[in-house]
C-alpha cells in the first residue's frame, strides 16, 4: 500500500459505516428516579438461604471460624 491509497480507503470506510445518531430519543432521568425509589423485591429463596445459614451457624458455631478464615 502506498500513501496515495489513504483517501480512497477513508472514502470507502465512510460509505461502509454511515454516521451514528447519538442523540437520545427521550429523557432517561425520570426512569432512573423511578428505579431508585422502588424497593427491591427479595425472593423467598433468599430468605430461605439466610435461614439455612443462620441455622447452620447456630448448630455448628465452629464453621464461623472456617468462613472467617477464608474471607
Amino acid at each position: 500500500m502506498t500513501e496515495h491509497d489513504d483517501p480512497e480507503i477513508r472514502r470507502e470506510l465512510k460509505k461502509a459505516f454511515p454516521p451514528v445518531n447519538t442523540a437520545l430519543r427521550r429523557d432517561l432521568w425520570p426512569q432512573v428516579l423511578r428505579g431508585l425509589n422502588q424497593r427491591p423485591a427479595v425472593p423467598w429463596y433468599d430468605w430461605a438461604l439466610a435461614g439455612v445459614a443462620v441455622g447452620t451457624f447456630v448448630f455448628f458455631p465452629q464453621l464461623m471460624l472456617v468462613f472467617a478464615y477464608h474471607l
